[in-house]
This record gives structure tokens, sequence and C-alpha cells, in this order.
């Protein structure tokens, strides 16, 4: 008899992009039963001490080393073009950013002088109507499907 195949483990939070998922911390806590294993305990999450760390044996020196190559910078081309949004992307919405270093936090759009930015809130940045470019923040695509 063949040996059973393994199936892949599969996220209960599927991602709507990489590091968002589709439901929220709380919605989480509640679905992985979190609430059961702390009432089980009279209110407190149960604590397990860590084992005793097993001495690493002694490392080898590697065997090649790397040669001395200087790697070429990357030759970009690209000239920055204004974005185009979504008819439906007006001043005052409120939308979520789907990349960068803010990704998942809320923003509105507001309209300025001659181009569109995003500014969000207080937490961004500690300071009011934190300013983005949309280019830079915006995700074009994800918002074109609907």
């Amino acid at each position: 008899m063949a040996p059973k195949q393994k199936t892949p483990k599969v996220s209960r939070n599927p991602d709507l992009i990489r590091g968002i998922g589709k439901y929220s911390r709380s919605k989480m806590y509640h679905k992985r039963g979190l609430w059961a294993i702390k009432a089980k305990n009279g209110g407190v999450f149960p604590r397990h001490d860590k084992k005793p760390a097993e001495p690493k044996p002694a490392e080898k020196p590697p065997k090649f080393y790397p040669a001395d190559d200087v790697k070429k910078p990357f030759i970009n081309k690209r000239k920055p073009k204004p974005t185009k949004l979504k008819a439906s992307i007006t001043p005052g919405t409120v939308l979520i950013i789907l990349a960068g270093r803010f990704k998942g936090k809320r923003v509105r759009v507001s309209e300025t002088a001659f181009f569109w930015v995003a500014s969000g809130y207080w937490t961004i940045q500690d300071q009011w109507c934190s300013s983005k470019t949309c280019e830079s923040v915006l995700c074009n695509w994800y918002f074109d499907q609907g």
C-alpha cells in the first residue's frame, strides 16, 4: 500500500495581498478558539517553560569562499508617470494602502493644487495628514478588478 500523501497546510485567514489577511485580529481570535483556551484556564493563557537548549556542535569553516566580485548597479530607465485613478476614487474617499511601508493603514484621499495625495491618520507618522503620493501608495490593479 502506498504511503499517504501529506496535504499542504492552508491558512484559516487567506491573504488579500501578501501581509494583509481577509479577517481582522479579533475575528481570528475567535476562529482559532483562543477564547475557549483562556476560559478553561481561569481567564489566563497557560504558560509553558522553555526546554534547555542543546549545545551546538562546533562549525567547520567553509571549504570554498566566494570571489570578490563587485556587483554592477541595476540600470533603471523608468520615468515616473502621473497616476490614473479609478472614477470612484474622489476627494474624501477612505482607502486601504495595499503596498509599501504603511500597507494595511486607512487613508483619506484629498485633492491639492496639482496632484492627488493620500493623507493618513495621526498614528502613521505622529502627525496629522501625513502625505504620500498615490503613485507609491495605491495598487491600481486592485481597484480595476471590481
